[in-house]
């Protein structure tokens, strides 16, 4: 006997049992001869074996579709651009608007008294900004701690960091913005304009 080591299963090895027991199944699912039908293998109707198999192409195919979109939804996404509403406001962010649209909703809102809203158009303003530049692609999909992760790598000035912390703390932890925020988020702005 020799002595060395031999693979106890592969791959290929599986396969190739797998197709033997699925045309040994098969084999036994057909009749020997025309004439004379096995008896053991109850006789299915036609109508439903033409059933089991247009289901079985239909899933497949449903099957086949799904893996598709599962690979390439990512890369689809950025061309649907589905918009997505904000639960709170009802306002939909638009990737459209330029840095001047979000710095006037700024204004209007610290005017009206919306502080809230004002420091997210700072924020919406900061981070169109950094679009624009190709420092960073604007997606609707990403959160504040990855815009955070991302500006940490970079290196990028501590105002942003104001923006978007703030944004956190004014729509994910319900905390009320004063006017004394909207003041810290407005000089934060305008530090990352200088820059």
């Amino acid at each position: 006997m020799a002595s060395g080591t031999f693979e106890k299963t592969s791959l290929s090895w599986q396969l190739q049992q797998l197709s033997q027991q699925v045309g040994e199944w098969l084999e036994g699912l057909l009749p020997r001869n025309a004439s004379a039908p096995t008896s053991d293998i109850p006789q299915l109707p036609e109508w439903l074996l033409e059933g089991l198999f247009w289901l079985m192409v239909i899933a497949a195919i449903v099957w086949a579709g799904w893996q598709l979109y599962r690979l390439l939804g990512p890369y689809l996404a950025e061309f649907w651009q589905v918009e997505q509403v904000d639960d709170r406001t009802g306002v939909t962010p638009s990737p459209q608007h330029t840095v001047a649209e979000w710095l006037q909703q700024a204004r209007l809102a610290q005017q009206q008294g919306d502080y809230q809203t004002a420091c997210r158009a700072l924020y919406m303003a900061s981070l169109q900004q950094l679009n624009d530049r190709g420092i960073l692609v604007q997606q609707l999909s990403r959160t504040d701690g990855e815009y955070l992760d991302f500006l940490q790598l970079q290196n990028l000035p501590r105002p942003y960091q104001v923006l978007i912390q703030t944004h956190e703390r004014l729509w994910f932890d319900q905390v009320t913005a004063s006017a004394d925020t909207y003041e810290r988020c407005w000089q934060a702005y305008q530090e990352i304009e200088r820059s």
